[in-house]
């Protein structure tokens, strides 16, 4: 019987669920994910004021020449639907990006279509109902990406920022045979390891050494 690896990235080859393309780990990183999503999503609106989020202090201040608008326009474009992303850093249509994914789920399962208009707790709780089919599928490294974009986004605009990374992931991707090269990030809470953000391999207190060697080795 042949085994399949995990179609995403991993710093060694780590063997999928049965049926599945993913392993273990990144079945519970999407399905804790998409929870999360709903559970910040929920949150944006407490943060439509002008300095509702802590600044990062990485932002450049300068003077305005025209008054600054009464809300937040991030906070509103991550909620508005219409919201498109044209370009690399541009704001993530929170809602668009999960129906978009529901709806492939509900074409590609001849499913029936939503009735009522769509959520991101509805077609969140479609994609989370559906997981285990999803995570067979040769598109699940897409949606993992997207997921992993709608995520930063929202955390980003309540100001639950990240940390300044550590050093860049020495992950070898298993198709592209190159390099994951996300950012590594120490555990906020004071935790003895670092995790990447793009794959979400942790490094704990005994392997620190070792991710130093590989690092330097790169």
């Amino acid at each position: 019987m042949t085994t399949t690896n995990c179609l995403l990235p991993h710093r060694e080859p780590r063997e999928a669920l049965p049926s599945a393309l993913v392993c273990r780990h990144h079945h519970g990183w999407l399905r804790d994910s998409i929870d999360d999503i709903v559970c910040t999503y929920a949150l944006l609106p407490d943060f439509y004021e002008p300095g509702t989020a802590v600044d990062d202090g990485h932002q450049v201040k300068g003077k305005r020449v025209d008054p600054p608008a009464p809300v937040r326009l991030d906070v509103v474009a991550l909620l508005d639907k219409r919201t498109v992303h044209r370009y690399q850093g541009d704001i993530v249509p929170v809602l668009a990006i999960l129906e978009a994914w529901a709806r492939l789920v509900r074409e590609e399962r001849r499913l029936q279509a939503c009735q009522k208009r769509a959520t991101v707790t509805s077609e969140a709780g479609l994609l989370l109902g559906h997981l285990d089919w999803i995570i067979a599928q040769p598109f699940v490294d897409e949606l993992a990406r997207e997921i992993r974009e709608v995520k930063s986004a929202l955390h980003s605009a309540i100001g639950d920022h990240a940390p300044r990374p550590v050093g860049t992931c020495p992950v070898v991707h298993p198709d592209e045979d190159t390099e994951c090269g996300g950012r590594l990030y120490q555990d906020r809470y004071g935790g003895m390891s670092v995790t990447c953000r793009k794959c979400g391999e942790t490094w704990g207190e005994t392997e620190l050494r070792r991710l130093g060697l590989m690092t330097q080795a790169i």
